[in-house]
């Protein structure tokens, strides 16, 4: 009897070794866990931190660019002559600035299967569809490129050297829009260039490029629009 007594002690102490064991790596499993969504969610912040700056930029930099398609097309529509105005309206009406959404995090989480430990269920659901809906969306923000590769054909490499020269669009690092500042050209054979785009007025399939551009540029706007107010909502997310 004192033997049964003894054998089921120590069994009984086993039993709850192995349900401390087992208690103590659940803990820390989730202190863990804890620790790695706290990691994730600031690198998502920052990331998403990132993309917001970005595309506010590019509502700056491609409201710009529309408004010199709006001029450009309206010259070609007018009997004015040609002028170094027309000429920078056509070159930066042209102007892309392809940007590429910050998300090795949100992939990172994606292919761990980490995407779980994001506990907030409304905040994990809207990060899902932040990042789908940008990648829906890529092709918008990068318009077509047929009007520029028509009008980059047709300005003279020495010309647009010159507007590149002393015009940027974006500082050096190509993270911040200049905003387009008055342009001093110097040199600029007007009378030739005035030869080269008077055609222009009468060409349907120019015309029809700009004016699709044009347009295009308006829904890139506005989807950056969308994407900075959709980036806020979730920014206040991550200190709820």
């Amino acid at each position: 009897m004192h033997s049964r007594g003894k054998i089921f002690g120590e069994f009984l102490l086993i039993v709850i070794g192995v349900l401390a064991a087992l208690m103590l790596e659940a803990l820390m499993s989730e202190r863990h866990d804890k620790s790695l969504e706290a990691e994730y969610l600031s690198r998502l912040e920052s990331d998403i931190t990132k993309d917001k700056l970005a595309f506010t930029y590019r509502i700056e930099f491609f409201s710009s660019v529309q408004a010199f398609s709006q001029e450009f097309l309206e010259w070609l529509h007018s009997d004015s002559v040609m002028d170094k105005r027309v000429l920078l309206a056509a070159f930066y009406a042209a102007e892309v600035w392809p940007y590429e959404l910050t998300k090795s995090t949100y992939q990172d989480l994606q292919s761990t299967g980490n995407l779980r430990l994001i506990e907030e269920v409304a905040l994990r659901a809207n990060l899902i569809q932040y990042y789908n809906r940008a990648d829906a969306r890529d092709d918008y923000w990068n318009p077509s490129a047929e009007y520029r590769k028509s009008i980059r054909g047709l300005i003279p490499t020495k010309v647009q050297g010159q507007i590149r020269e002393k015009c940027p669009t974006t500082d050096r690092q190509d993270l911040v829009p200049t905003g387009f500042p008055p342009c001093d050209l110097q040199g600029v054979d007007l009378d030739r260039l005035a030869i080269l785009f008077e055609p222009l007025r009468n060409d349907p399939n120019f015309l029809k490029a700009l004016t699709y551009r044009h347009s295009e540029l308006g829904v890139a706007v506005r989807l950056f629009e969308q994407q900075v107010a959709f980036a806020d909502e979730i920014l206040v997310g991550f200190d709820e």
